[in-house]
C-alpha cells in the first residue's frame, strides 16, 4: 500500500479569480483559494451584475432584444458606470451585443457551445437554483463516470484513493474544515484523473468546483457574521468513503449511489 497522501494547499493570498474555462483548465483547480472551489461567489458589483445579465440572456432566445443600458441599470440596481463595466463582461463572454441607433440596444448573441457553457458556470456559483441543477447534471453522468473508470482503475489507482480516503478520515477527526473539504475535493479530482474522456471528466470537476464554490463562499458569510454554526463533517465524510469503498470492490451501484449523495454544502445541514 502507497503512503498517505497530505492534502495540497493553497496560499491564502493567491489570486482567487476564476479561470476562462473551469472545465478545461487543470491548472485552476489548485492554487486559487485557501479553499477548492475557483469560482467567484461574490465578486465585484460588476461581476454580480453581468451574472444577472446573463441569466437573463439564457432565458431568451438568440436576437431577442434585452433592453437598454437604462434598464439594465434598473434591473440590476447599480450605477451606470458599474453598468457598462457589467455589459463589457457579458459582451466579453458572448452572451450579449449592441446595437447601435434606432430600434438599437442589446440583444442576445449567439456564442458558441463552449462559450454558453463558460458563461453558466461563471454564473451558476452564485445561483442557488443552478447549484441544484448542476448536482442534477452530475448525477445524470454517473454511471458513466464509474463505468469509466472502473474500465480502467488499477491496484495502484486504488491505493492512491485509499490513501486519500485515509486523509478524509483524520481531517474530520481532528475537525479541520478546511483540511477536510481539500481532502474531499482531493478524492474526487483522483477519480476524475483516472477516467478516459478529458471533456466528461472535466465536466465533472467542473460541477464539483460549483459546488464547492457556493460552500466557500457560505463559510465566509458565516465568519463574518460571527454565526456559530456548528459544521457537520460526519456526512460527507460517510459519503466519500463509501464511495472509495464502492470502487475498491467494483460496486457499480453502491459507487453510483455514494456520488450522487454528495454535496461539498451538506456539512451546513443538520445530520
Amino acid at each position: 500500500m502507497s503512503e498517505d497522501v497530505q492534502p495540497e494547499q493553497s496560499s491564502s493570498n493567491a489570486d482567487v479569480g476564476a479561470p476562462d474555462i473551469p472545465a478545461y483548465t487543470h491548472d485552476g483547480w489548485r492554487g486559487r483559494s485557501e479553499l477548492p472551489g475557483t469560482v467567484s461567489v461574490a465578486g465585484s458589483r460588476a461581476e454580480l451584475a453581468a451574472n444577472r445579465i446573463v441569466r437573463l440572456a439564457a432565458g431568451l432566445a438568440t436576437g431577442d432584444r434585452i433592453g437598454s443600458k437604462d434598464d439594465l441599470r434598473r434591473l440590476t440596481g447599480v450605477s451606470v458606470g458599474t453598468v457598462n463595466e457589467a455589459i463589457k463582461l457579458a459582451q466579453a463572454r458572448g452572451v450579449i451585443t449592441s446595437r447601435p441607433g434606432p430600434g438599437g440596444g442589446l440583444f442576445v448573441a449567439d456564442p458558441s457551445p463552449l462559450a454558453r457553457m463558460n458563461s453558466w458556470f461563471r454564473s451558476a456559483a452564485s445561483d442557488s437554483a443552478a447549484l441544484g441543477e448542476s448536482i442534477a447534471i452530475r448525477d445524470a453522468l454517473a454511471p458513466m463516470l464509474v463505468d469509466e473508470v472502473l474500465a480502467g482503475i488499477t491496484d495502484d489507482d486504488q491505493d492512491a484513493l485509499d490513501a486519500l480516503a485515509r486523509e478524509v478520515s483524520r481531517t474530520r477527526d481532528g475537525g479541520d474544515v478546511a483540511a477536510f473539504i481539500w481532502a474531499v475535493w482531493n478524492v474526487h479530482e483522483r477519480f476524475a484523473q483516472l477516467g478516459r474522456s478529458q471533456l466528461l471528466d472535466s465536466l465533472y470537476l467542473s460541477i464539483m468546483d460549483v459546488g464547492t464554490s457556493h460552500l466557500r463562499a457560505q463559510l465566509v458569510d458565516l465568519a463574518e457574521s460571527g454565526d456559530a454554526r456548528t459544521i457537520q463533517l460526519t456526512g460527507l465524510a460517510r459519503v466519500t468513503l463509501d464511495f472509495v469503498a464502492a470502487l475498491a470492490v467494483h460496486d457499480r451501484e453502491a459507487a453510483v449511489a455514494a456520488l450522487c449523495a454528495t454535496d461539498p454544502t451538506m456539512i451546513l445541514r443538520s445530520e
